[in-house]
């Protein structure tokens, strides 16, 4: 639609998903001369049609229409201008566009791409930004564009027999998509390849956003941040290349993302004897056996070393960052999920203050995991981490807690009695001193009726899985990955899940009982790897099959982040 030579002008949170659609070959094929990013700064203007490629978002495209003006005024008037919001054209953009004066100037088109397939079984929207819209801003816009690429998957595997939907977006996501059956069709197959298909809110279950994973790709996204299946990693010490892409067709990384990081090197140290070996029997071959090793093995040989050393590489840049507060961060999160050694667990939260052992996200996350498996903080417990938080970090995060106390993340334990009485500090204080086995907080019970906690176990190898928890040093098993287990081994049915879910709607299409071995997984507000890992197990283990799909990635520093004012 828009022909001729020009100047494409990305939002930087597209350009990784937008490399997993098109590739830059193409763009050029379509006209692109020069591909530049959206930042402060000016644009160099080297073609009179601008195509900005952006979030449609205020902000965002407030930033954009301040671009335009500033051309427009320089009287560079014989510019054209194109918009593509991502996802949706909304009235509320259109609106600040013409209060601005560059609606005139500029034509609008909506770019809404399906799924993106960053796996085997995994695909994602890679919207990262949807978890703060959601979940912080209370920003629902992006919901119909989910809605939408659920009803594209039932249109290509067809309608599951049974729906479980979970949350609240996730029951406004259900509607629109009845809604699309209606308006824009149903599946033209009557059978169907998904026998279940969940619907579930990201804030369902924030225990397994907010712990620590222990698998190789739960590390990577952890210390790195894995965007669109890439990982960046700046490591002039190990001289690591950026930008590598992480997919099952790496036949290093296929073998050791979902592996407990203790049995990663382990793996790689095999693999690297394998090669001297080859490369030893290399040097007797006769002439005719070195021909052929040239031209069939080598090139295989060398792109196995390359990746290889990458991974290694990779290992030992994650030992150099988390290695010195692995095991006080493992031991701190196993003590919140068991409520127990409170004391001890406080002591390593100010030591993390005070002696910047871990940063200001890492922190936020255990406060946030204390508070919801304890129905909250006790208020002076609360009131003194975050008067010791402010010192460290700054003062300028004051919103940050107020924030999370909105999102229900951290907030105060209510008092066991009225403020108004006599006494109410002391018996607090006894509360927290004295253990109360009677008092069992939500998260408790939820845990104990799906068994998310399993008990104490010897001779367990984590180089060899048995269960979903080795994920978190089997330290808690994912819930949603808990309830597809059960339903699989049929220790519950999914008329169970209603006692099991506050507010779990269950759609039945057969009204039958059914014998469910296929899953379609979609997580509104993003999945983790750990996640994804225990699903991939339990395929292993139950032989059923699960699709994973999701608004994004998300681990639990990327949940922090969306609490602090960019």
């Amino acid at each position: 639609k828009i022909s001729g030579r020009k100047d494409l002008i990305i939002d930087s949170s597209l350009i990784k998903p937008l490399e997993r659609i098109v590739g830059v070959s193409k763009l050029r094929a379509h006209g692109v001369d020069k591909i530049y990013k959206l930042e402060k700064g000016d644009i160099p203007l080297t073609n009179t049609q601008r195509v900005f490629f952006v979030n449609s978002d205020l902000i965002t495209v407030k930033h954009v229409s301040d671009k335009i003006n500033g051309e427009i005024s320089q009287k560079n008037d014989g510019n054209s201008y194109h918009i593509i919001l991502v996802g949706r054209k909304l009235q509320s953009v259109v609106n600040m566009l013409e209060t601005e004066g560059t609606l005139g100037y500029v034509s609008l088109f909506v770019f809404q791409w399906e799924l993106i397939k960053l796996d085997t079984k995994f695909l994602s929207m890679e919207f990262h930004n949807l978890y703060k819209s959601l979940f912080v801003d209370g920003d629902q816009s992006y919901l119909p564009v989910l809605a939408r690429s659920i009803w594209t998957l039932c249109i290509i595997l067809g309608r599951p027999l049974v729906t479980i939907v979970q949350g609240k977006h996730s029951r406004v996501i259900d509607k629109m998509l009845t809604k699309m059956f209606e308006e824009l069709g149903t599946p033209n197959r009557n059978d169907s390849e998904v026998g279940c298909m969940f619907i579930v809110d990201r804030d369902v279950d924030y225990a397994s956003s907010l712990l620590t994973g222990c698998t190789y790709s739960c590390l990577l996204d952890e210390v790195f941040g894995i965007k669109s299946g890439i990982v960046e990693i700046k490591d002039n010490k190990n001289d690591i290349p950026g930008g590598y892409f992480l997919s099952s067709a790496d036949e290093v990384y296929s073998q050791i993302k979902g592996r407990h990081f203790s049995d990663v090197f382990p793996y790689l140290s095999t693999k690297t004897k394998e090669l001297s070996q080859t490369k030893e029997k290399s040097q007797t071959m006769a002439i005719h056996e070195m021909k052929q090793f040239i031209s069939k093995e080598l090139s295989a040989v060398t792109n196995f070393k390359k990746k290889l050393a990458y991974h290694i590489s990779a290992c030992e840049s994650i030992i150099s960052h988390m290695g010195h507060r692995y095991e006080g961060l493992q031991n701190a999160e196993q003590n919140i999920l068991e409520c127990r050694s409170r004391r001890e667990t406080l002591t390593y939260i100010e030591d993390c203050l005070s002696m910047n052992i871990c940063d200001k996200y890492a922190v936020l996350r255990l406060l946030c995991l204390m508070s919801l498996t304890q129905d909250g903080l006790f208020p002076d417990e609360l009131q003194r981490l975050k008067l010791q938080f402010f010192h460290m970090f700054g003062y300028q995060h004051l919103t940050v807690f107020h924030a999370l106390e909105k999102a229900g993340l951290c907030v105060e334990q209510p008092a066991l009695l009225s403020t108004e009485v006599k006494g109410v500090n002391l018996a607090n204080k006894v509360v927290q001193a004295v253990p109360l086995p009677t008092r069992r907080s939500t998260f408790t019970n939820f845990a104990q009726k799906l068994k998310l906690i399993p008990p104490d176990g010897d001779n367990y190898e984590l180089s060899n899985p048995t269960d979903l928890s080795y994920v978190f040093g089997r330290a808690y098993i994912p819930a949603l990955c808990q309830i597809v287990n059960q339903i699989c081994k049929k220790e519950i049915t999914i008329e169970d899940l209603p006692k099991i879910l506050a507010n779990c709607t269950v759609k039945n299409m057969s009204g039958e009982q059914q014998n469910l071995r296929t899953f379609l997984i979609y997580i509104v507000g993003g999945v983790t790897y750990a996640e994804i890992s225990a699903f991939q197990l339990l395929e292993k283990l139950t032989g059923c099959q699960i699709v994973i799909a999701s608004s994004s990635t998300i681990n639990g520093n990327t949940i922090m982040k969306s609490f602090f004012q960019q």
